[in-house]
């Protein structure tokens, strides 16, 4: 069940969202026009709507994949997950698009191994986890939020949603990059190591829950 955010929290999230800043910016021209004697009666009206509009051109924010499904061939789960990373990079910083760009050249690299060779335990499940499930959500709720919110507002330990995901697509990086490693050499310890690690790690993600 998805927690229930504060009434505060869903305040500042209707703040820094696209509508109404972009709400916001339309209402300003219609003291401007009434300063210019454009308008006279009924600006206030005028001014009303022109915020509902603003709101409504700029309150739908972009949608991403939160789950794929694990019926889908690898081949066809690499596609959608190409879907996924291709439309969240816009929303990313540099770093950001590099350490997601490493995830996928890992999963691409270590899933059709483990599905190839029959692999039914831990390290075929925290990929494909992580593909299907984690990576998605986490990149969906991140870019859900305003983008203003995503890099001013501190949501945890002090940090910014901007912050927390840079941390946590590093650390999938690395670790998938271990993965990669231990599938090679076939360290079975390491790999159940790795798996209890991503899925403690990833197991909330959505950055507003406590």
């Amino acid at each position: 069940m998805k927690p229930q955010r504060s009434l505060k929290l869903r305040a500042l999230l209707f703040l820094y969202g696209n509508g109404n800043i972009l709400g916001c910016a339309l209402a300003l021209l219609g003291p401007a026009l009434l300063f210019a004697d454009v308008i006279d009666r009924g600006w206030l009206l005028i001014t009303a709507g022109l915020y509902v509009a603003g709101w409504l051109m700029g309150r739908k924010a972009p949608e991403l994949e939160r789950r794929i499904e694990d019926s889908l061939s690898v081949e066809q789960t690499l596609e959608r997950l190409d879907r996924v990373v291709a439309q969240a990079q816009p929303h990313l910083s540099d770093d950001m698009r590099k350490s997601l760009d490493n995830v996928r050249g890992s999963v691409g690299e270590v899933l059709p191994r483990l599905v190839g060779a029959g692999s039914n335990g831990d390290d075929l499940f925290t990929v494909r986890e992580t593909v299907l499930r984690y990576l998605p959500e986490t990149l969906a709720n991140y870019v859900a939020l305003p983008p203003a919110f995503r890099i001013t507002h501190a949501v945890k330990d002090g940090k910014t949603a901007r912050q927390l995901l840079g941390e946590q697509l590093g650390l999938l990086d690395a670790k998938l990059r271990e993965i990669v490693a231990n599938v090679a050499s076939s360290d079975a310890a390491a790999l159940v190591a790795n798996g209890q690690f991503l899925e403690k790690k990833f197991r909330q993600p959505d950055f507003l829950a406590g």
